[in-house]
């Protein structure tokens, strides 16, 4: 991250927009961060999610056959999630127009923050309606009846805020519907392509964050309009390729320069956190115990009561229990120091015979 939030938004950074001599004439523009904060994030979490694997169930069986159907893995609570999207969403005002600040001329920075603030609340709400109806419409068209998918119109408005935070300083309103309305189309359909797939991306953030990262950067070469961008970056010569047609221009410099931008993120990123999780994943570091995970980490991990865990299967709470014990009890006698232990002694003999009967 530290390496790409310099190359785009440092003085001194060879995609700066303020670069005294910028790439292409005109640096990459990322705003609040679509490419450096979401794009950064969103490549590091799908080969996260390669390298992981699904959960148990998710689209396998216990003997490792593919389901015909993935098992759907609901959170707890809709309501919290609900929550959650709200403090997210509110929390993009101080994201997105508090970027104004970073702006050397401060006779604007008040009316670049409030037209931020338009932008990002425009293309959140057209993301969310889109995903909502959309994803309605299809159901309807599947299964013959019309249902409303809470999950999706809450992504669905993630996604456009996170489309919106590169171009929101330098997009018109029109042009900040239009873009959260396409982050809600992406959205559902690289949700149903990790399916397809079989990548269990647990609370889709995959989706939301890196093919809507990409989209943000890539829409402002699209749809910069020379006003925002003279007010914000004092420099119109370079503008969002629609602008450029309208000029009589076919000049995409800009375009060029944001899609350089992505590529260089995907690249660094992936030459960095790539071999990472491959070394977290070699020394076992990367995933839960299997039977940690079958119990649930709420309980293995977090501290849930046991006696409350309904869904879970009594053979695998017992063998939990019994894990629990037996490690309880290693922990008060530590083996000396150059000594090993067995399966039996730490806990791990009974519980694996537990599981394959």
């Amino acid at each position: 991250y530290p390496v790409v939030a310099h190359s785009i938004w440092s003085n001194n950074g060879f995609l700066s927009p303020f670069n005294k001599d910028p790439f292409l004439g005109v640096g990459m523009i990322d705003f609040a961060g679509s490419g450096v904060v979401h794009t950064t994030g969103g490549i590091t979490a799908l080969f996260a999610t390669l390298i992981l694997g699904p959960r148990k169930g998710r689209f396998y069986d216990n003997r490792g056959n593919p389901l015909r159907k993935p098992t759907p893995f609901p959170g707890h609570s809709v309501a919290l999630q609900m929550l959650g999207t709200f403090i997210l969403w509110f929390g993009w005002y101080g994201f997105n127009p508090g970027s104004a600040l970073t702006i050397s001329n401060i006779r604007v920075q008040g009316e670049v923050a409030s037209h931020a603030a338009v932008s990002t609340t425009l293309s959140a709400a057209s993301g969310c309606v889109v995903a909502l109806f959309c994803n309605l419409i299809i159901k309807e068209r599947l299964k013959g009846e019309a249902q409303f998918d809470l999950i999706k119109a809450m992504n669905g408005s993630l996604a456009g805020l996170v489309a919106v935070t590169a171009g929101c300083s330098v997009v018109e309103p029109w042009a900040a519907v239009v873009i959260g309305a396409i982050a809600g189309f992406i959205y559902l359909g690289a949700s149903k392509l990790l399916i397809m797939y079989r990548l269990d991306d647990a609370v889709d953030a995959i989706p939301v964050h890196l093919f809507n990262g990409v989209w943000g950067v890539l829409a402002v070469g699209l749809f910069a309009s020379p006003v925002k961008m003279a007010m914000v970056y004092e420099n119109d010569d370079h503008v969002g390729w629609f602008y450029s047609w309208s000029r009589g221009s076919s000049d995409a410099s800009l375009l060029a320069c944001q899609v350089c931008g992505v590529l260089f993120i995907c690249g660094w990123v992936v030459a960095i956190m790539f071999p990472f999780f491959i070394w977290l994943n070699y020394l076992g570091w990367f995933r839960a115990d299997s039977l940690e995970e079958l119990v649930g980490l709420d309980i293995s991990y977090h501290g849930g009561s046991v006696s409350n865990a309904e869904d879970v299967k009594s053979e695998y709470m017992e063998a939990f229990r019994r894990q629990k014990q037996l490690r309880q009890r290693r922990g008060s006698r530590q083996p000396q120091s150059g000594t090993t232990t067995t399966d039996e002694e730490n806990g791990n003999g009974p519980v694996l015979e537990e599981i394959a009967n």
